[in-house]
């Protein structure tokens, strides 16, 4: 389940190296999927629907031009997963996604979002008050009814302990991480004086905005809320 602003198109770069024909690999940006291709890994495949599938809806979509639908895509929310693998496969299979300090992710969200725009401190609380759902976004894709639909997470600040622990109960390379740590995509648009005490400082709004939400992820991997 890849959620957003967690390093997750890296990881999928790297894991697409290890994927076979019958495998699902959906797109990425054109530019991650240049990287993709100049490694020499297996691109898109497997993620559009079936013809037998359409829809009355997606044949007309494709009358007018439309791109052809999907089974599966970026970001896909795990109730979706769910209803397209099937019970068997959702109950055998390991769900795997990445969780990251909440404080730290809307952050970086913002800075993506209003990347080569102004930024600021007092546009970072307009972003977060005007915008609460983007808090929403990762429980969509990790989350059924409230409920955690993944079996492992892996850490965003210990990536490299947790993905080699991944990597060797899958059966796949120790050195994954150092395959995923090469690639870094996505980086470079935060600045480093960002930090998340500095965002929040005197915010104490946000603070207890993302308290509420994530209530979850800071009590079970302990993280630090910002002083305020």
């Amino acid at each position: 389940m890849k959620t957003s602003k967690t390093a997750g198109t890296s990881l999928e770069i790297a894991l697409s190296k290890y994927c076979g024909p019958d495998d699902v690999i959906t797109p990425i940006q054109l530019d991650d999927e240049a990287v993709r291709a100049s490694l020499g890994y297996p691109g898109p495949q497997n993620y559009l629907k079936r013809r037998r599938q359409y829809t009355p809806r997606d044949h007309f979509r494709l009358m007018r031009g439309r791109k052809a639908p999907r089974t599966f895509y970026n970001h896909i929310p795990a109730r979706d997963v769910r209803a397209r693998v099937g019970k068997a496969i959702w109950e055998s299979y390991l769900k795997v996604s990445i969780v990251r300090n909440p404080f730290d992710y809307v952050v970086s969200r913002y800075f993506w979002a209003h990347e080569g725009q102004e930024v600021s401190r007092t546009g970072f609380r307009e972003y977060l008050m005007s915008k609460p759902k983007v808090l929403h976004k990762n429980r969509r894709i990790t989350h059924i009814d409230g409920t955690k639909a993944v079996d492992f997470m892996i850490r965003f600040e210990h990536f490299g302990d947790d993905l080699t622990e991944l990597a060797e109960r899958v059966g796949l390379p120790r050195d994954l991480h150092a395959e995923f740590s090469a690639l870094g995509a996505k980086k470079g648009v935060r600045p480093p004086h960002a930090t998340t005490d500095e965002m929040f400082s005197g915010f104490s709004e946000g603070i207890e905005l993302v308290c509420a939400i994530y209530e979850e992820d800071i009590a079970e991997y302990g993280y630090a809320v910002p002083s305020g």
